[in-house]
């Protein structure tokens, strides 16, 4: 009879590994007895003051507790385990150190999700441990019983998503600034999206079962997204590798097109972040579409049309990436007239959008014009970052100076000058959008012309 569930052996062997761990033993040996501690302090603090009156039928005192606990728990299971597994993860991908998993027909999503299934495995036995001491904090009373569970579901939801952006980080190969562009747009990623997902359908008294609804959806978004990430990034330069990771970010796309229009402003922003760090990261690599993808692309013209945009290689990465950023703000453009809203914030996200997207093409199109190296290309990263960090000190002294108004408004990277006068700035710097789609036309049809279908 054929097997029809099979353990990842990645998850297997990171499993054991972390069983044979001094570091794991030790820690999750000495994990209760500091709890205990920091619980005792926690109730000595919340009892100081109180008669016995007020600590047998006051309102309860398991406030000061639960938020020790969660504290405590938070810097174990959300910072010190993500960062312990990517540090593992960082030394076993080196070069000098790669095991036989890389050697083997094991697929990158296997080691990705073997991984995140291994460091789930921990952290959830991790907040396990702690959960006698959260209904230990409800026992005080002063906290309703969800919290009690809420709580470390949060926790975890946040844990295995931070070690999720970080083994992205680590995946990535070189190119340190554009590590941290993606750091920074990744993080904003969890940080919008998971708010967009909960609060999307806003009232007055969120119920419990909805907050644990969305942070299990937040979560599923997460990994899935980064799975598919990680992926791409471990896969070969020979291989389509960054074809199904696209896939992953149109569905998500589409999925979340309905909070467009409950938590517009939220929805927005997240896809014009993750679209904006899809968008620098394909501007500023060299990596052209590879020999694979082109022998095997459609044959129809409209087929291959359509699915040139999910392939691998910079410049279907900086359509698909301007795609989505288009769409995004149209559908915002439209929620906003049907609801008869000030035309201004449509002027704010279009020409915020105008000014994040030039650079980077600009700065792409140029390197790609000259067949730079890779060196070049991460010259251009930290010289990009060193500009748009001087720039937005620039603009922010301008503001607080006494200089005119009118120059301070036009001034890039000054959102208050957006905020302010919308349609002057606009006017000003709404025609770098124009130029970044000329651009990206341009090298796309250039591109296509190569991705011709295997004889």
């Amino acid at each position: 009879m054929k097997l029809s569930f099979s353990i990842n052996p990645v998850a297997l062997r990171e499993i054991r590994q972390l069983v044979r761990s001094k570091v794991i033993t030790v820690g999750l040996a000495a994990f209760p007895g500091a709890l205990f501690v920091f619980t005792m302090l926690a109730v000595s603090a919340a009892m100081n003051g109180k008669s016995h009156e007020e600590l047998m039928f006051g309102d309860g005192i398991a406030s000061g507790p639960l938020d020790m606990v969660s504290v405590v728990t938070v810097i174990v299971a959300s910072l010190g385990i993500p960062v312990f597994s990517t540090i593992k993860a960082i030394l076993e991908t080196k070069r000098n150190s790669s095991t036989l998993e890389f050697t083997t027909a094991l697929t990158p999503a296997n080691i990705v999700g073997g991984r995140l299934v291994a460091t789930a495995i921990l952290m959830a036995a991790t907040i396990a441990t702690a959960m006698p001491f959260f209904i230990f904090s409800y026992l005080l009373r002063g906290i309703p019983l969800s919290t009690v569970f809420l709580v470390p579901l949060m926790i975890f939801t946040f844990g295995l998503s931070a070690f999720a952006v970080s083994l992205a980080v680590a995946c990535r190969p070189g190119a340190v600034p554009l590590k941290i562009i993606m750091t920074i747009g990744l993080y904003l990623f969890i940080l919008i999206f998971g708010a967009a997902f909960t609060f999307a359908p806003i009232h007055d008294d969120i119920s419990p079962a909805f907050l644990a609804t969305s942070s299990c959806l937040q979560l599923a978004v997460v990994l899935v997204f980064f799975r598919a990430y990680c992926a791409a990034l471990l896969s070969p330069p020979h291989v389509d590798g960054e074809r199904p990771f696209r896939r992953v970010v149109f569905a998500l796309f589409l999925l979340s097109s309905p909070f467009a229009f409950f938590d517009y402003i939220s929805w927005s922003i997240t896809c014009t972040v993750v679209a904006g760090t899809l968008l620098t990261m394909s501007a500023l690599s060299p990596r052209a579409v590879p020999r694979a993808a082109r022998g095997t692309a459609p044959r129809g013209f409209l087929r291959r049309l359509l699915s040139f945009p999910f392939t691998t290689g910079a410049v279907p990465g900086m359509l698909f990436s301007l795609v989505l950023i288009m769409a995004s703000c149209s559908i915002f453009t439209l929620r906003q007239c049907l609801s008869g809203e000030d035309v201004e914030h449509i002027l704010q996200i279009w020409t915020i959008v105008a000014e994040v997207t030039f650079a980077p093409i600009l700065v792409g199109a140029v390197l790609r014009r000259r067949n730079a190296s890779e060196k070049a290309y991460r010259t251009a990263g930290w010289t990009m970052m060193a500009l748009l960090i001087g720039i937005s000190i620039l603009s922010m002294m301008a503001e607080a100076s006494d200089l005119d108004e009118s120059i301070v408004r036009m001034l890039p990277c000054n959102f208050a000058g957006i905020t302010e006068q919308p349609l002057e700035h606009f006017t000003s710097y709404g025609f770098l959008l124009l130029f970044s789609v000329v651009i990206i036309a341009v090298s796309s049809i250039s591109e296509f012309k190569k991705y011709r279908p295997a004889k």
